[in-house]
C-alpha cells in the first residue's frame, strides 16, 4: 500500500510535536538544576596547587671549637678557657687561643626546639675535677631564640639532654643561636691534645609557638 504525501507529513509533524513534547517534561522535571545553554566561553579558570612539607634541618656554621696549645697557670688548681661569647671570653691564659662560639642556624622550614649533650669531663680532660660547661648566648646578628633562652648561665655539659633554645625561628632574618663552651683544666693534667668528639646538638620541631 502506498502512502500519500500527505499521510507522510501528516506523520512526521506527530513525530516532531512528540519529540519536542516529550524533551519540554523532561526539562520541567530537571528543574533549575539543568545548566543554561550560552555561547562560547571567552575565559576559562584553572588552579595550580603544590603542598609543602615539613623539614627539620639545623646547620653548625661554626662546628670546631679549637683553644690550640698552652700552659696551665701556676699555682692555679683549675685553669679556666672559653670562647669568645662567653661572660669574660676572649682573654684565655698563656698561649691558648680564643675560638668563637658554635653557631647553629635553623635552615628547615619549621621552629625548632634545640638540646645539646657531649661528653662528661673527667671521660675526655681528664684530671682531678676538670670541669665542661656550656652557656646560650645570642650571636651577633640573625638571633632567632631572642626571647626563649634557657640555660643563660654556665651549666654543666654531660651525656644528658639539657635544652637551651624554644622556638628557634626558621626565617632567614632570625634562624641562628649561639652555644658558648668553658673548659676547667686541672693543674694535674698530662701532656697532650684531648678532645670531645660527641658534642651533639639536636633540633626537633616546636609544636608551640612561644614568643
Amino acid at each position: 500500500m502506498e502512502i500519500s504525501d500527505q499521510t507522510l507529513v501528516i506523520l512526521t509533524v506527530i513525530a516532531l510535536i512528540t519529540t519536542i513534547g516529550g524533551t519540554v517534561l523532561i526539562l520541567q522535571k530537571l528543574g533549575p538544576d539543568i545548566p543554561a545553554l550560552t555561547g562560547l566561553a571567552s575565559a576559562v579558570t584553572g588552579t595550580v596547587n603544590v603542598s609543602i612539607d615539613s623539614t627539620v634541618s639545623i646547620i653548625l656554621n661554626v662546628d670546631h671549637i679549637n683553644f690550640s696549645g698552652g700552659s696551665v697557670v701556676s699555682g692555679l688548681s683549675i685553669t679556666e678557657l672559653n670562647t669568645t661569647g662567653a661572660d669574660g671570653g676572649g682573654s684565655n691564659p698563656s698561649t691558648f687561643a680564643d675560638p668563637g662560639d658554635f653557631l647553629i642556624e635553623n635552615n628547615g622550614n619549621v621552629d625548632v626546639n634545640l638540646t645539646i649533650n657531649g661528653t662528661p669531663a673527667a671521660n675526655w680532660i681528664g684530671g682531678t675535677s676538670p670541669t665542661y660547661r656550656f652557656s646560650h648566648n645570642a650571636p651577633g646578628t640573625d638571633d632567632g631564640c631572642a626571647n626563649n633562652r634557657t640555660n643563660t648561665a654556665p651549666t654543666t655539659l654531660n651525656a644528658d639532654l639539657l635544652e637551651f633554645c624554644i622556638n628557634l625561628t626558621f626565617t632567614d632574618a632570625a634562624d641562628t643561636t649561639n652555644i658558648s663552651i668553658y673548659l676547667g683544666i686541672p693543674s694535674d693534667i698530662p701532656a697532650g691534645s684531648i678532645t670531645d668528639p660527641a658534642v651533639l646538638i639536636t633540633a626537633a620541631q616546636a609544636t608551640n609557638f612561644v614568643g
